[in-house]
């Protein structure tokens, strides 16, 4: 995307997962700034100051593009999971991350010293910020009742009804999946990176330990039988747990992110069958930019949001 000639200004957002820290330079309009996209290790499992110098590099990086391009920075937004205390910037997070529990998250940025205290920062859960993206400038702008679901590590879930992103006190998404009863567990346990590892050990007896997700579906692509009932099998009890609540709100629009959604075509056929039969859902998509999305939705908020923290 073209660095935009209408505006100085630009917003620096921050996507904070569990592996990486991904950032970018953004107009108002949401178009992202040429070459301005960066990417590390996020080191969440790390020590205080481990993720504090995962940061310090997203920060001075941000921050010498803006020198360089003579851009006025006017804010600073962090896509990051839960739990996590959004309008206060607290993070309450224990499986990652684990070093910020407690802590104000603008002071702990602020700390890095590369950029002044008077600057706005501001936070949302990561899985909302994808779907407010899909519903500024992607798949879901022609839609009221929207379900956002991410495939990852873990498994997100965000939903709007009629337009309004469905949201806790906190800030995190009004309503969970991951935890859903499902089988013998929950349903995380099956829709999820280490899902995906259990069930093809579950079909196939002679499973090398360094199998990954990717590799699956590298083998699926290649037409490999057990590998394409893999992620058959993860579409048909994803769809089987969301079904209740997808038929209950009424949604029109059905979303899949996160970097398993990637793998999408394999599992199209079977999410769209068992859906079928939900009379307001018209749309079983990825979102428009796996990329990008919480970029977006990181940004738009910042007008929805009545703190800058």
């Amino acid at each position: 995307m073209a660095l935009s000639t209408t505006t100085n200004e630009a917003w620096l957002i921050i996507d904070a997962g569990g592996t990486y820290l991904k950032s970018a330079l953004l107009n108002v309009d949401g178009t992202i700034c040429a070459s301005s996209c960066f990417s590390t290790f996020s080191c969440s499992q790390g020590t205080l100051e481990q993720i504090k110098k995962a940061f310090e590099d997203v920060l001075s990086r941000g921050m010498e593009y803006c020198s360089k391009n003579q851009l006025c920075l006017k804010g600073i937004g962090v896509a990051i999971p839960g739990p996590f205390d959004y309008h206060r910037g607290i993070s309450l997070m224990k499986h990652k991350y684990q070093s910020l529990y407690g802590l104000d998250v603008k002071d702990f940025l602020v700390s890095t010293g590369c950029f002044n205290v008077d600057l706005p920062v501001w936070f949302v859960h990561d899985v909302n910020a994808v779907l407010a993206g899909e519903q500024w400038r992607g798949s879901a702008r022609s839609f009221k009742n929207v379900a956002v679901v991410t495939l990852g590590t873990g498994l997100g879930f965000a939903c709007s009804l009629d337009g309004k992103i469905q949201s806790s006190e906190l800030g995190s998404p009004l309503f969970s999946m991951y935890n859903r009863p499902c089988r013998d567990g929950i349903l995380e346990d099956y829709a999820s990176q280490r899902g995906i590892l259990h069930i093809y050990k579950v079909l196939n007896d002679k499973v090398p330990d360094w199998i990954t997700v990717k590799d699956i579906a590298a083998l699926a692509q290649l037409g490999d039988e057990l590998s394409l009932q893999t992620f058959r099998m993860m579409a048909l009890i994803l769809a089987e747990s969301l079904y209740p609540f997808l038929e209950e709100k009424r949604i029109e629009c059905l979303l899949f992110g996160g970097q398993i959604s990637r793998s999408f075509p394999l599992m199209e056929n079977t999410l769209k069958r068992q859906l079928r039969d939900i009379t307001a859902l018209m749309v079983i998509d990825t979102v428009s930019s796996i990329d990008n999305a919480a970029f977006w939705g990181t940004l738009v908020q910042r007008e929805r949001l009545s703190f800058a923290v």
